[in-house]
């Protein structure tokens, strides 16, 4: 796993080593998949703009109707964007409400390679004994 701060790059790469379930890609918020979304899809999005430098990555995970999103500061529900994308094929998106991450650490990627690869394990059902 990459130490410190990670790129698109470096996550696509360890996603494929790790061989995460259904996973879609690394995009920018603002950058998701046009070809729709698919029923089974894993993904890491970065909060911010294609434009702009980078600034926190979350993860979402999504079966059937049902998706969880993942941030490691804890509490935050998902960006209208991606909420846009789920569009009326999700009923029902679940978030963590427990911080795992400090506002001065950054570990954000490597959490949500680490999120990605183990909500399966948790028949996706607790979100918190994935992380």
């Amino acid at each position: 796993m990459p130490q410190g701060v990670t790129t698109n790059v470096q996550l696509l790469q360890h996603a494929k080593r790790m061989r995460i379930p259904f996973f879609r890609g690394v995009f920018m918020r603002d950058s998701l998949p046009i070809g729709g979304i698919y029923r089974n899809e894993s993904g890491i999005v970065n909060l911010d703009n294609t434009t702009g430098p980078g600034t926190h990555w979350v993860a979402y995970a999504k079966r059937g109707n049902r998706a969880i999103y993942f941030d490691s500061f804890g509490n935050l529900r998902p960006p209208n964007e991606l909420v846009r994308y789920f569009g009326r094929n999700v009923t029902k998106i679940q978030y963590n409400h427990t911080p795992v991450q400090t506002y001065d650490q950054s570990i954000c990627g490597q959490l949500c390679l680490q999120f990605l690869r183990t909500i399966d394990a948790c028949k996706f059902k607790d979100i918190h004994r994935a992380i």
